[in-house]
């Protein structure tokens, strides 16, 4: 059960590094962002999900991977350690093929997504936290 834990809570770090996009209106934007990140992740293409955080995600990331023993210097590192643990691959596979965007709220700059994916037959309810840097839409991570 420890490990399933360590796993679950290991992906969800780094699912959690973020979006961004341009396109029509900021909800558009948001959704090719959101839609381009679970793209990147089942791909493995760890620098193009990587690009979709901002600056203080990916900070946030690397501290809290720390917390959990596990060194990386960047988020590419981030994501090649995370996917090394059993079963990781296959929770974020999982994650990114079922996650369904619920709401999303904008305020200016600053948008809140409130998204579900399934992981062993249940619903995971999720907020990301998302602002726009340079022109493009970025999660940042809430708490």
């Amino acid at each position: 059960m420890r490990v399933k834990s360590l796993r679950v809570v290991l992906v969800a770090a780094v699912l959690a590094v973020g979006v961004g996009a341009c396109g029509a209106d900021a909800e558009t934007e948001i959704g090719e962002a959101f839609k381009g990140y679970h793209t990147a992740v089942l791909a493995r293409d760890f620098p193009a999900a990587c690009a979709y955080n901002a600056p203080e995600a990916t900070a946030k990331l690397l501290a809290s991977l720390a917390t959990q023993g596990v060194n990386a210097a960047t988020c590419e590192e981030a994501f090649a350690v995370v996917f090394e643990q059993g079963g990781a691959g296959e929770t974020a596979d999982t994650i990114a093929r079922t996650a369904k965007i619920d709401d999303v709220e904008v305020d200016g700059d600053e948008a809140t997504v409130k998204w579900t994916a399934t992981v062993d037959g249940e619903s995971m309810p999720t907020t990301w936290g998302m602002r726009r840097v340079d022109g493009a839409w970025k999660l940042v991570l809430t708490n």
